[in-house]
């Protein structure tokens, strides 16, 4: 066992003897610990795993909290997590997603952060000559970030890349006027997402 894991083990442990977090995932990290010391190391890593799920779970609910309140006259429900679920096949980072509705005008907001999927798309924003290859692509600035606006039929898009590893997202379908989307990125707060995401 390397000293990565077992110091990983141990903070887990320290965490699940503190009353204040005495839950289904502590009670398992404590089965954990007893597999560990009995030397049952495959149910130990079984447990494990099943308490980091547990934890990514209580994550993505406080990271849903980073999405911006609805405007008003709009209602917001949260997406899936079939994209959170793809990341973690694929590298891992973070996903959040909400979907924004006004009749029917829609508005999805993606905030992507830490994954190997950025960098794509941070090379398309960084470059305009590639984001100009897509006639009905164009570079974009929100304020001080970079990102490229893309309108097509009754689309649009719009993508920031914050602090080089948060991508923003937003897409807007069947807007009465696109300048809702800004008023999106000005109810969001770019600080608390470098502060919560990086």
């Amino acid at each position: 066992m390397t000293k990565k894991t077992t110091l990983g083990i141990l903070s887990l442990a320290i965490l699940a003897s503190t009353s204040l977090y005495a839950d289904k995932v502590t009670n398992q990290i404590q089965t954990a610990m007893q597999s560990y010391e009995d030397k049952e190391y495959k149910l130990a890593i079984d447990d494990l795993k099943f308490a980091i799920v547990q934890i990514e779970k209580l994550d993505n609910e406080e990271n849903k909290k980073l999405l911006p309140i609805p405007l008003k006259g709009w209602t917001v429900k949260a997406g899936d997590n079939s994209t959170q679920a793809a990341m973690s096949m694929m590298g891992g980072g973070t996903s959040i997603q909400g979907i924004y509705t006004r009749g029917n005008e829609q508005i999805e907001i993606s905030i992507i952060a830490n994954s190997p999927m950025l960098a794509m798309v941070g090379m398309m924003i960084n470059n305009p000559a590639l984001s100009s290859i897509d006639p009905n692509t164009e570079p974009y600035r929100y304020k001080r970030v970079k990102g490229i606006k893309k309108k097509e039929g009754g689309t649009t898009e719009i993508t920031l890349i914050l602090a080089g590893q948060i991508m923003i997202k937003l897409t807007g379908e069947n807007l009465r006027d696109d300048a809702v989307l800004e008023q999106y990125l000005d109810a969001m707060d770019m600080k608390k997402l470098k502060i919560s995401l990086l």
